[in-house]
């Protein structure tokens, strides 16, 4: 019984409620992001691609650091870095006579692999059709000028009611002035007086508000992919030299802290204008312990219900799991590690295709850049093990369960390991590929043989079957992935 108490509470702490719950809190977002790609923009980006709260529908590529052409390169690199090259890119329209000084420096800065080829990108109108359809309503996240903003507000006034707010990082707020103000100053007066909350952030001059080398060597020596990414590109040769003379403040990543973590950051109205609020002061060190802890992945944001955070102590886990403990996290990320840990408790025993389903519902979720609770899911795994135990995996590390009516299963007599992900009106099919299926059936086939179903030895070796899975196989190289039309 207590066994069961124990995962039950741990369950409501990984899975939040439906949308419309109380519960649901302030920390989760849907946004579109606006970037001029400057190196700061970069770190902040980083850390909202890391926060598993935070959905992002689009990114908005503007004139600024760099031009809208050469920014896309670093944003599709960025993308790859994170497995999230399915967020779609806008390009923005270039502007007259804007040429900082720092374009040369930022140019010459690598955001991930190098992109080769030709990749799509969509238009304003697909962008305010995003805005639109989502179910949530969507922050516009500017790190750049208001050009491309003011863009969809002129030619898509429709999106108005379905923005939440804006937040724009810029110089200074109460008396306009700063690069990204100074663009684009028409762009910036159309949005300014469009009746949605703008929240503008700044640094304030603040000279300790610096990206310096402690949270350099904090991703050095990270195993988290967000502190990897960000270590790699301070790495470089021109970027290390202003590292270490601590040129880097913390600009754009404020905009970001306020998004994941308000409370840090004091804001006040404008007297002019109370939809326009702007800060005047912001706790350092904590927004400093926050991104220490976002890097090392030990960040806890305010969605919980039960717990405040998830075991990370190796003495937590029974000796075969913490044996593969940090080359998992490693390879895979703690928003995986936790979802494998809770099927595992929650199914019962560490089995195969529970790993699978645990694997292939954050896969989907990196597909469509979301977190929890927002999928339909229709699982092909049937009600007999040992495909069902597919769907324990699934609901877990989707949100999507029973008890909530988001999953359901299909009532084909053939069971197979696939299921069929839906987030708003978008649908696509997951599959465990041929060979890895072909594999688990053998090492299944080699247990039965060699012990029997009834022999303890038979769940041993699954156990270290299972172990060897969650391990070593990429949940970004063991799916087929394929959109679909009809999901039914």
């Amino acid at each position: 019984m207590k066994k069961i108490s124990f995962v039950f509470l741990l369950l409501i702490a990984l899975l939040n409620p439906v949308n419309g719950s109380p519960l649901h809190s302030h920390y989760k977002h849907t946004i579109i992001i606006d970037t001029d790609c400057a190196i700061d923009d970069m770190r902040a980006i980083s850390l909202l691609l890391s926060q598993p709260t935070i959905t992002i529908k689009a990114i908005m590529v503007s004139d600024g650091t760099l031009q809208p052409d050469e920014g896309v390169l670093k944003v599709k690199a960025l993308l790859k870095e994170f497995n999230r090259d399915t967020i779609p890119i806008y390009t923005g329209k270039k502007l007259k006579n804007i040429n900082p000084s720092w374009r040369s420096f930022n140019q010459q800065l690598s955001w991930g692999d190098t992109i080769t080829g030709s990749f799509q990108t969509i238009n304003l109108t697909q962008v305010a059709s995003i805005i639109e359809q989502s179910k949530e309503q969507v922050t516009l996240f500017c790190l750049a000028p208001l050009t491309n903003i003011a863009q969809l507000i002129k030619n898509h006034p429709s999106i108005l009611p379905q923005v939440e707010d804006i937040i724009w990082y810029n110089e200074s707020a109460n008396s306009l002035k700063g690069f990204n103000y100074e663009c684009d100053k028409e762009s910036a007066e159309t949005v300014l007086v469009c009746g949605r909350k703008i929240n503008i952030l700044s640094n304030l001059s603040k000279k300790e508000a610096v990206f310096d080398s402690y949270l350099f060597n904090q991703c050095k020596n990270t195993t988290s992919l967000v502190g990897k990414t960000i270590y790699t590109t301070h790495n470089q040769p021109l970027a290390l030299k202003k590292l270490y003379e601590n040129h880097f403040k913390l600009w754009d990543e404020l905009a970001a802290l306020f998004l994941i973590n308000p409370e840090l950051i004091e804001m006040e109205a404008l007297k002019t204008n109370k939809n326009i609020r702007y800060n005047t002061n912001y706790n350092y060190e904590a927004i400093k312990e926050v991104i220490t802890d976002i890097i090392n992945g030990t960040y806890k944001p305010g969605e919980y219900v039960a717990f405040y955070g998830f075991p990370a102590q190796k003495n937590m886990y029974v000796y075969d799991v913490r044996a593969i403990m940090d080359t998992t996290i490693n390879s895979f990320g703690l928003d995986e590690w936790k979802a494998c840990v809770m099927t595992d408790e929650f199914h019962g025993h560490l089995g195969v295709f529970s790993i699978v389903g645990a694997k292939m519902g954050i896969r989907a979720r990196d597909y469509f850049g979301i977190g929890t609770d927002l999928m339909q899911v229709v699982s092909f795994a049937g009600t007999t093990p040992p495909f069902s135990c597919m769907n324990d995996g699934i609901q877990v590390s989707t949100g999507a369960t029973l008890g909530q009516g988001t999953i359901r299963i299909h009532p084909d007599s053939i069971t197979k390991p696939i299921a069929i992900f839906t987030y708003q009106g978008k649908s696509i099919k997951i599959t465990l590929k041929p060979e890895y299926l072909k594999q688990v059936e053998s090492d299944i086939e080699q247990g039965i043989t060699q012990f029997g179903l009834s022999d303890e030895n038979y769940w041993s070796l699954i156990r270290q079957n299972a172990l060897v899975y969650w391990k070593k196989w990429d949940r970004n190289n063991i799916f087929e992935i394929e959109e679909i039309t009809n999901p039914h």
